[in-house]
C-alpha cells in the first residue's frame, strides 16, 4: 500500500511517534518500518511541514514523502474464533465461564489464545451460595489456581475465587459509590469481601474513615492483606457479623454499604441503625423487571419504622442484568431521625 509518510532519524522515532499518536493522525493499518537510518511512520494524510512543526524540537529532520508500507494483518475477533458471542467474566488474569456450558472447551482455549493476557480459565460450578457467598469452581485451562491480583482504579486486590466472592464487573459502580463520599466522612461497608469498595474510598477520599466487615474468614484475611497492599491506613478490617457489629457502630455512619444482593433485605433493619442522622445508605438488591424498585422501597420504609426512623430514597439505579428478566439494582436513601423529620415536615 502506497502511503504518505514521516520520515525521521531512527534516534527520533520513539518521541515522534508518541507525539503522532497523540495528533491521531498515524495510518492505523500500515506497519510502521526502517529506511536505513530514518524510520517511516505512515500517516493517513498528507500534511504540510509547517502543520508538523515543532513536534520533535529539530523541523530539520522531518520529512513528508510517499513510500509503500506493509498492511497489519487483522486480527481476528473471539466471535470469529468461535462462531457466538460467549458470555465471560474477567478478574486479574482469570476468565470465568460456565463450566456446564457444552461449548466450555472451546470457550476456554478460544479464550486463552485470543486473550494473551489471560493465564487460568475456570468453570464456575455452582451458583454463589452459602453464608460466605462462595462458588465451586473447576480449571478448564491454564495454571491450576484461583488466586489472582485484579487491578482497578489504581487499587491492586489478591483475590481468591474459591474462597470470597469478587465481581470485575462492579468496577464502575465501586467507582461511583466512591465519589458520592466526603472527605472527612465515616464509611460502614457492611458485607466489604475483599475490600473492593473499601479500600477504593480509603485511597481517594482524603480524611475518610472506613469500616470494612466480612463474617468470611478468608474474605477477612484477604481484605486486610488488601489494606496493606495499597497502602491504606484509614481502612479497618473487621471479622464479624453485620448485625453484631452494628451494636458499636450504631448511628455513627455517613455512609453504609450495603451489597449482599441476594440477602441484604434481611439486614435493612442493621443498615438502617448503623446509619448517622442524614447518613446514605446504598442498598443493593436482586428485583424482577416487573417489580424494580416498589418492594424493595417498601420493605426499606418498614424497617425505618420498626427502627423508629424516616427515610427518603435520594437514587435508584439498574447496576447490572443478573438473569433473565433479573436484575441487580441500587437503592440509596437517606436515613433521619423521627423528631428531625417531624420538625422538617411542621
Amino acid at each position: 500500500m502506497k502511503l504518505w509518510a514521516i520520515r525521521v532519524p531512527r534516534k527520533l522515532a520513539e518521541d515522534t511517534r508518541r507525539l503522532l499518536l497523540q495528533s491521531d493522525i498515524i495510518h492505523p493499518e500500515a506497519r510502521i518500518r526502517r529506511d536505513n537510518e530514518h524510520i517511516l511512520i505512515p500517516v493517513n494524510s498528507k500534511h504540510d511541514l509547517d502543520e508538523l512543526a515543532g513536534i520533535n524540537g529539530t523541523d530539520e529532520n522531518i520529512t513528508i514523502i510517499e513510500s509503500e508500507f506493509e498492511i497489519k494483518p487483522k486480527k481476528p475477533f473471539l466471535e470469529d474464533i468461535l462462531g457466538f458471542t460467549p458470555t465471560f467474566d474477567v478478574v486479574g488474569d482469570i476468565a470465568i465461564i460456565d463450566a456446564d456450558d457444552p461449548d466450555a472447551a472451546r470457550i476456554a482455549s478460544a479464550l486463552m489464545e485470543f486473550r494473551h493476557s489471560l493465564k487460568v480459565v475456570l468453570g464456575a460450578a455452582s451458583p454463589v451460595e452459602g453464608e460466605f457467598r462462595t462458588r465451586q469452581f473447576v480449571v478448564i485451562a491454564g495454571e491450576d489456581r484461583t488466586h489472582t491480583v485484579h487491578k482497578e482504579y489504581g487499587c491492586r486486590y489478591n483475590v481468591d475465587l474459591a474462597g470470597a466472592y469478587f465481581s470485575g464487573r462492579l468496577g464502575a459502580e465501586r467507582q461511583r459509590v466512591a465519589e458520592t463520599v466526603k472527605t472527612g466522612q465515616c464509611v460502614v461497608d457492611l458485607f466489604a469481601g475483599v475490600g473492593p469498595f473499601s479500600i477504593l474510598i480509603g485511597r481517594t477520599v482524603p480524611g475518610a474513615s472506613v469500616v470494612a466487615i466480612d463474617k468470611n474468614p478468608a474474605a477477612v484475611e484477604l481484605l486486610r492483606e488488601n489494606i496493606l497492599l495499597n497502602k491504606v491506613d484509614n481502612v479497618q478490617g473487621r471479622e464479624d457479623d453485620a448485625r453484631d457489629a452494628a451494636e458499636s457502630l450504631e448511628h455513627q455512619a455517613d455512609h453504609v454499604i450495603m451489597n449482599l444482593p441476594q440477602s441484604a433485605r434481611e439486614f435493612l433493619d442493621t443498615g438502617i441503625r448503623v446509619a448517622g442522622d442524614e447518613g446514605i445508605v446504598h442498598f443493593y438488591d436482586i428485583t424482577h423487571e416487573d417489580d424494580l424498585y416498589l418492594t424493595s422501597l417498601e420493605l426499606i420504609q418498614n424497617a425505618a419504622s420498626r427502627q423508629g426512623r424516616w427515610v427518603e430514597c435520594v437514587g435508584k439505579r439498574i447496576v447490572r442484568s443478573y438473569a433473565p428478566y433479573q436484575y441487580n439494582v441500587c437503592i440509596e436513601f437517606r436515613v433521619i431521625d423521627n423528631d428531625k423529620a417531624n420538625r422538617q415536615k411542621n
